[in-house]
């Protein structure tokens, strides 16, 4: 049994490597559809004159599933003539991503959505992506013979197992419906997610690619996941933790500083999903898991005061109750300054725990 998982976050964008117009807004989906060991992002368009389309998926293998050579990432790219693949030879997932950000002209404000560590804003250095068919990359010398085995699942799949540079996708195996039907549904749920009321973001999304007739493609049971809000400002905003204190000395020539800084954090922004099981067996049943997960702002202050060597060495660090902005004269000579507040505010676990 194959299990298809999919995020999707109502609120995303972006479109086409080729010919990308200037009406043309181009974006990530928070959404996701794992399949396997593989995560698909869709990526979206959207025109001046008409609503959201997928027209991309980049699927990321799990690194603890990637052997030697593998490849590790596959985009997928809708034409008027059906879905065409490229792959990159990395074993870094940033180097593929910005790749794609690079031929879609993404911001950088949607590097978040990716949900993938360490992206960050610089160029990538994978090179231009290669043209990729049915697990390999097309100059690779075994793809003329993979493209036409009627067997192509099982040589792709032990390629993979050995470390080969193959990428053993499950969309891609031959399971009942072809690889641009399964793209083609599941472009067709996502685009739910990117549009109309949240509350029935699940439903919507289901129904459309149960609509597609490749739902049930040799899956059986699918587990799906779709995250109804995208990251929202807690409102209320909430005040800041009583801080937490550490001092150090420095000396330089004949001056020394003695300095101390608190850290405060608060709650910052709060993200909802659902997850949901979906059997497609008649009548279709859907379970649910509403989840939350919440990321964490940290501020930095410090003050120092600075002079001769104290007189006791090294000087004791100020006691200053919590919550407490220490004064001028208490511990600190020397005006306060702005406080530093942290450039990345990390996403703690989705909670409760779903049961699949």
């Amino acid at each position: 049994m194959k299990m298809f998982t999919v995020v999707a976050v109502v609120g995303g964008m972006a479109l086409s490597a080729v010919n990308v117009s200037a009406q043309e807004v181009h974006r990530v989906a928070w959404s996701k559809i794992e399949t396997g060991p593989w995560t698909l992002t869709p990526i979206y368009s959207e025109t001046v004159q008409g609503g959201p389309e997928v027209e991309h998926f980049l699927a990321l293998a799990d690194g603890s599933n990637v052997i030697g050579s593998n490849l590790i990432a596959v985009w997928y790219q809708r034409t008027p003539d059906g879905w065409t693949a490229k792959s990159w030879e990395t074993a870094d997932p940033n180097e593929a991503i910005k790749s794609v950000k690079a031929a879609l002209n993404i911001p950088d404000s949607d590097d978040d959505r990716w949900q993938v560590a360490g992206l960050g804003g610089t160029v990538s250095t994978a090179g231009p992506a290669k043209d990729y068919v049915k697990g390999v990359l097309i100059d690779d010398p075994l793809a003329a013979l993979i493209a036409t085995a009627p067997d192509r699942d099982e040589i792709v799949d032990f390629l993979a197992s050995v470390g080969y540079k193959a990428a053993d996708v499950p969309v891609e195996k031959d399971d009942g419906c072809t690889t641009d039907a399964k793209l083609d549904g599941m472009a067709s749920a996502m685009k739910e997610t990117l549009k109309g009321d949240e509350a029935t973001a699940v439903s919507r999304s289901m129904e459309a690619w149960i609509a597609s007739g490749s739902a049930g493609c040799g899956i059986g049971s699918v587990a799906v996941e779709i995250v109804t809000l995208p990251p929202r400002n807690i409102t209320p905003v909430p005040a800041w933790s009583p801080p937490t204190y550490w001092c150090y000395t420095n000396q330089g020539d004949f001056i020394w500083s003695h300095c101390k800084i608190w850290t405060e954090t608060r709650p910052f922004q709060i993200q909802k999903r659902t997850r949901a099981r979906f059997n497609p067996t008649p009548p279709p049943t859907y379970d649910f898991c509403d989840q939350t997960r919440t990321s964490t702002q940290t501020q930095d202050t410090s003050c120092c005061t600075s002079g001769v060597r104290p007189v006791s060495f090294p000087p004791t660090c100020p006691t200053i109750a919590p919550g407490t902005t220490p004064a001028i004269g208490v511990g600190c000579t020397t005006a306060l300054g702005a406080p530093v507040i942290s450039p990345f505010v990390p996403w703690g676990p989705w909670t409760p725990a779903c049961p699949f």
